[in-house]
């Protein structure tokens, strides 16, 4: 198969069988952005939620710093990125459950009360 079917193939796929999952991962998203905005020392702007990417970010006076963060939730299987100093960045996609975000909130909870001696 030349290179170009590979991409059509990969595409097709795509768009037979994860265009119908995208209002479930944008609810997701929404419950994952919901959540950590209840974490005192997290703010998400929920007007930025339009898709599966949410930027976190550490409000000023926390203890707790992206790096603590990263490495606290890479410990526990969850990935995300360093945007800035004070920003996180985190995608969701359709393989990411339910138990998966309440896993990951719980996941942030403990990092950042570690990190304020709670």
């Amino acid at each position: 198969m030349r290179q170009i079917g590979i991409i059509c193939a990969a595409a097709l796929v795509a768009l037979k069988e994860n265009v119908g999952k995208l209002e479930s991962d944008h609810k997701k998203t929404r419950l994952l952005a919901d959540g950590l905005n209840e974490i005192k020392g997290l703010r998400v702007n929920p007007c930025s939620i339009e898709t599966n990417i949410i930027f976190i970010d550490i409000v000023d006076g926390s203890r707790t710093t992206t790096e603590k963060i990263f490495k606290y939730l890479e410990e526990r299987g969850i990935l995300l990125m360093q945007e800035k100093a004070s920003r996180l960045r985190v995608v969701l996609h359709h393989q990411i459950s339910a138990s998966d975000v309440q896993y990951t909130l719980s996941c942030f909870q403990q990092a950042v009360q570690i990190e304020n001696g709670n």
